[in-house]
């Protein structure tokens, strides 16, 4: 029987069989690898809401769409300088919780306690949690380093 060879040329000005085999995985390869979604807190207020309860408000700001499908997974806890828990968030922001606008989705989450409202700027809001599910692909964002805190502070007001 005799041998049966390929060639080809990857520099030849006809696409080949191979250029397109080529292509076709690079594209496939590229689609599939799942870029990190960054996400932006910021604790933007803390007040009374209702029966002593004091609720810090924490702003996400994530860096794409959230689609219907989509949810973030974004578990908070506030420390004293002391290291003891003073309020917990363990919340699951889906399509119906965020504004999509621009390119971006806008959601927020709050810490509710007692305390909360002596906190004063001594306390510590940790992420414990932050993991992205997009079209059913996980991304935890604290292993990837895609938590940004913007750590906002209001100005005084006055009136004179």
């Amino acid at each position: 029987m005799g041998q049966l060879r390929f060639t080809y040329d990857l520099n030849s000005e006809q696409p080949t069989i191979m250029k397109k085999i080529l292509i076709c995985s690079l594209l496939t390869f590229i689609s599939s690898v799942v870029l990190a979604t960054p996400i932006t807190l910021q604790h933007s207020k803390t007040g009374y809401v209702n029966s002593g309860i004091c609720s810090a408000v924490v702003d996400i700001t994530i860096h794409d769409f959230l689609g219907t499908n989509d949810k973030l997974y974004l578990d908070l806890v506030a420390k004293d300088k002391a290291g003891k828990i003073k309020g917990t968030s363990e919340d699951i922001i889906t399509y119906d919780d965020v504004q999509n606008l621009s390119g971006k989705a806008f959601g927020k989450v709050f810490i509710e306690s007692e305390d909360m409202c002596e906190a004063d700027r001594i306390w510590t809001i940790h992420v414990k949690r932050a993991v992205l599910v997009v079209e059913g692909k996980r991304q935890d964002l604290l292993k990837t380093k895609q938590v940004m805190i913007d750590d906002f502070q209001p100005m005084k007001i006055v009136a004179k």
